[in-house]
């Protein structure tokens, strides 16, 4: 059953850090299991992680921190921001790499620093092209969700069932990441 969730504030509208540091950690790890030169990987993690974004993102998926919480309630804070780096950091212990991991996380993570900046300060994005472009493109993936002319957004899924989704999706990722170094 479609319900409208409360309407929240689209540059905190997003699939949790977590999910966008993961994804790119296990693409990292299969691109040096490939045996590629060092040039490959770059390129296959940049673009790889941008795309992986997005592809992520065209799935209906919940929120935890919102502008009502953000570094302003602990509790949604640390479960949005701490997770994704730290599987990032477990991942350049277990992997080595570590240029190749934080690029890959930085790629990741561009098209929600882009609905940020825009949403923060549209003049200046409209000044860099590619933030316009990758903001106008993040928007289109989010197909569940309604922008308003106020900036705030709805959604046509309830938050929850989103949430356990998107951590289920998170453990298989992560299990597929450490599965090696587990056993």
């Amino acid at each position: 059953m479609l319900q409208n969730s409360p309407v929240h504030r689209s540059s905190e509208k997003k699939m949790i850090v977590t999910t966008h540091i993961a994804a790119p950690c296990l693409l990292t790890v299969c691109t040096i299991q490939s045996g590629a030169d060092d040039v490959p990987k770059l390129l296959a993690v940049t673009g790889g992680s941008l795309v992986l974004h997005l592809i992520l993102d065209i799935v209906p998926h919940g929120f935890i921190a919102t502008p009502d919480t953000i570094f302003r309630k602990i509790a949604p804070t640390v479960i949005e921001l701490i997770p994704g780096p730290l599987i990032l950091i477990a991942s350049i212990v277990f992997f080595g790499n570590p240029i190749l991991f934080l690029t890959a996380s930085f790629f990741g993570l561009i098209p929600d620093l882009c609905t940020v900046l825009f949403c923060w300060s549209r003049e200046s994005a409209v000044k860099l092209p590619f933030v316009l472009l990758i903001h106008r493109l993040h928007r289109k993936v989010h197909w569940f969700e309604t922008e308003h002319p106020d900036g705030s957004v709805s959604t046509f899924f309830p938050n929850n069932m989103l949430l356990a989704l998107e951590a289920v999706f998170i453990i298989c990722i992560l299990t597929v990441l450490f599965k090696q170094n587990i056993t």
